[in-house]
């Protein structure tokens, strides 16, 4: 792709650019030149190679990256139409980096319509970028590459977007722009991308700065930090690894963190170290501070970077100093001796980042910012409002989740009232349609008169079959205008319609209830070990010496457990190997077990699969066919839901696959083992990309998991389950009864010839009584 520079006319602000505005933009819209026309380009356009920048560098200091519109939030791209003419999002860099170099890569695509005079005007944090005239597209479509003064761009910045064309009326108080046709549109597809360099401060070691540097939340993109070991860490060391790893995934809910772990070689950047007193780390030799201990150190490497140190003497030691990395408020130190930390263990469901059960749940405690539900001006988005919820909520069919809404429309008299409206979604799927006005006889009369009530509350029934673990509600005002409107308001973000932060969402008719093994719990919300957000009634098994690849999986699913939670793993119990001693049986037995290891693992893997269908033959995963006795109870009790028979045929045609099994734990057979395995430790790694790939989740179910080297999600459900949660008497009876048509049936029938048989003798001693002229007082 050829890329076509040109000067901005904009002046450069550093660091304090302010919030776009359109209003601004339609004023300075004459003085914007068009930008070059684009190369046609057939085919994908190759990205901005910003590794080979990163190369070029001498110092580990200079970085590169690129934040596409997807990474900013525009899953689909941005949508500027004949009905919505501005669109724009939002997008923030870490605090502790400079920008030296930035340009805008923009991949257009543009309806069949064409409109003469039309343009493209684009702004960042106020200030006009240019003009891109849009009816001069090749094939509808085009490529633009847009250098970006460094000093423009802040921490926290805005870019938007604006359709104008050449006959707008700029101070006409009745008209703002021609007419569009309705069909017109213009998309800025996901792949568009902000590509920039810049340089990382040399930030003081500090350990009241944490999580910075080693994470900075203003990143809009999935977190990666590297963690190093000594050369063969011990089950304690991988314990307060991976506490930290999900206090990491409490703080960064919105991005995810993955992480890279290293033995015995420390990160090229920033990261953190893990060991007892005198393990080496690379060229780091930890200290014996007599206690548990946080330090902060320059790494070796580069001194710009920094390592924060987490060591202790023991598995008490090292609980303590990561536990305080759990806590607010750290020193401005460098070096922390640990006191003693005391902390309970928490009830089963009460993550506080679920939706509450007991009472209706307010909007705005779910709310990840005060503007998460307020929509600006007349052109805009949709408002997302996140929530997460127990994925073993149950509710019986015909009951429904009411979304008691009180909201507002802009208060001006150009607002038309009867085509305006607010439509209501979960997970894109859509609820409802809310007027803006309330209805009835006397509504248009009451409208000419100026005296129309508008609509401000409304329950939205939402079905329970929509809900999972990770949702998102959407609220869209579509706001319509008078056609007399003045063309200021068009262009006003001062307006402001709102979903009132006292709606309710109201789950207390839910129950916790269902059945296990269930992986679709699992992949959605870590569940049944985050039953206990701590983790205080779960144990994770590792092979006897972990691999790098097994202990980056731990951190992985630990940093997901914090991030579906709001709570870290303080109480998680790691193993590596199966313990033998009397101690650590009874926690097995005590406990769901999480167990992670390459299928070359036989010692800690075949003991699990025992008593189940699946089994180990020379590191190769095998399915069994149930005998006969047991398919004869599966087909009279209606459990027809079972294709091991597909499962078996899977693992005998493929060689290389990864996943997850599900299964009754051997030591306990209410608690269940979830095992995360592979074909090779290398498969381990793609784990967390799977699941964080979009549908993984909505695929993901049954006792079996599988994804192909190609990619391809797989599931299928192999064993039998039982029964978890608690439901009232009277409804488990008929839940069963649902489940179970064989039973119910042969009961029905039982009944049926039973009371038939007493009737048949009735009658028959009722008419032998009648014609023998007896009764039963002779």
């Amino acid at each position: 792709m050829m890329r076509f520079k040109r000067p901005l006319l904009a002046t450069c602000l550093l660091c304090a650019a302010s919030q776009a505005s359109f209003a601004a933009l339609q004023n300075k819209a004459d003085a914007l030149p068009d930008l070059p026309l684009p190369v046609s380009v057939q085919g994908n356009t190759p990205a901005v190679d910003v590794a080979s920048i990163t190369a070029a560098n001498n110092s580990n200091q200079n970085v590169a990256n690129t934040i596409s519109f997807k990474d900013m939030g525009a899953a689909t791209g941005l949508m500027i139409s004949g009905q919505q003419l501005q669109n724009g999002l939002s997008f923030t860099l870490p605090g502790d980096l400079v920008i030296t170099a930035a340009h805008l890569n923009l991949n257009l695509q543009l309806s069949a319509v064409s409109v003469p005079g039309e343009n493209l005007q684009l702004m960042l944090n106020g200030q006009p970028l240019g003009a891109i005239p849009l009816d001069q597209l090749q094939q509808s479509k085009g490529f633009w590459n847009l250098d970006i003064p460094s000093s423009m761009i802040a921490s926290h910045n805005n870019l938007s977007f604006q359709l104008k064309t050449g006959d707008d009326i700029i101070n006409d108080t009745w008209s703002c722009q021609r007419e569009l046709p309705a069909n017109y549109r213009v998309t800025l597809m996901p792949s568009s991308a902000l590509n920039y360099q810049g340089l990382w401060l040399d930030v003081r070691k500090n350990l009241s700065t944490f999580p910075r540097p080693f994470l900075d939340v203003k990143q809009m993109q999935r977190a990666s930090l590297n963690v190093a070991f000594p050369e063969n860490p011990d089950a304690s060391v991988l314990t307060a690894s991976a506490i930290v790893a999900s206090q990491f995934g409490v703080m960064n809910s919105e991005k995810g963190t993955q992480f890279a772990a290293k033995y015995n070689e420390l990160p090229p950047g920033n990261g953190i170290l893990f060991g007892k007193p005198g393990d080496h780390i690379g060229p780091v030799v930890i200290a014996d501070n007599s206690g548990p201990t946080l330090q902060v150190i320059d790494n070796p490497l580069n001194p710009a970077y920094k390592l924060l140190v987490v060591s202790g003497r023991n598995e008490a030691e090292l609980r303590q100093a990561a536990w305080r990395l759990t806590q607010p408020g750290l020193p401005d130190t460098d070096t922390l001796q640990v006191p003693a930390i005391t902390l309970a263990q928490r009830q089963a469901y009460d993550a506080p980042r679920w939706v509450n059960t007991q009472h209706p749940v307010k909007l705005s405690t779910l709310e990840a910012n005060s503007g998460a539900l307020v929509a600006h001006g007349i052109w805009h988005g949709a408002n997302q409002l996140a929530f997460r919820a127990a994925p073993d909520l149950f509710m019986w069919d015909g009951t429904t989740i009411p979304l008691h809404l009180n909201y507002s429309f802009a208060q001006k008299t150009w607002i038309d009232d009867q085509h305006s409206f607010l439509n209501v979604s979960i997970n894109g799927e859509f609820l409802k349609r809310l007027p803006a006005s309330r209805g009835g006889i006397f509504t248009p009369v009451m409208d000419m008169l100026g005296l129309s009530s508008r609509q401000q509350n409304a329950t939205v029934n939402i079905d329970p079959g929509t809900v999972f673990g990770n949702n998102q509600l959407g609220f869209w005002f579509g706001t319509s205008v008078r056609k007399n409107a003045p063309c200021s308001a068009m262009a006003d973000d001062s307006i402001q319609s709102r979903v009132e932060g006292d709606s309710t969402l109201d789950f207390t008719h839910a129950w916790h209830f269902g059945q296990l093994p269930n992986l679709a719990w699992f992949t959605s919300a870590m569940f049944p070990f985050t039953r206990h957000a701590d983790l205080a009634q779960t144990a994770v098994l590792l092979p006897p010496h972990p691999s790098s690849e097994d202990v980056t999986l731990l951190m992985d699913m630990m940093a997901q457990s914090g991030r579906d939670t709001g709570v870290a793993a303080s109480f998680v119990q790691i193993y590596t190997g199966i313990p033998q001693q009397d101690a650590g049986q009874q926690r097995l037995a005590d406990s769901d077990i999480l167990a992670i290891g390459s299928l070359k693992n036989s010692n800690l893997i075949a003991p699990l699969l025992q008593g189940s269908l699946f089994s180990l033959n020379e590191n190769t995963l095998e399915v069994e066919a149930p005998d006969a006795a047991s398919r004869l109870i599966s087909l009279l009790t209606g459990d027809w839901g079972r294709n091991y028979t597909d499962a078996a045929s899977f693992l005998a045609d493929n060689s290389a696959w990864r996943g997850f099994i599900s299964l009754r734990s051997p030591w306990n057979a209410k608690r269940v083992v979830v095992l995360a395995t592979a074909t090779s430790s290398q498969g381990l790694q793609q784990l967390p990309v799977d699941m964080a790939r979009q549908g993984f989740q909505s695929v993901a179910s049954g006792d079996f998991t599988a994804v192909t080297g190609a990619g391809d999600v797989k599931t299928w459900r192999v064993g039998t389950q039982f029964i978890t949660g608690d439901l009232p008497v009277w409804m488990r009876v008929l839940w069963y009864a649902s489940q179970h048509i064989f039973y119910l049936a042969l009961i029905v029938c039982l009944i049926a010839l039973l009371s038939s048989t007493l009737l048949y003798q009735w009658l028959k001693k009722h008419a032998h009584q009648r014609l023998h002229g007896t009764s039963k007082h002779e």
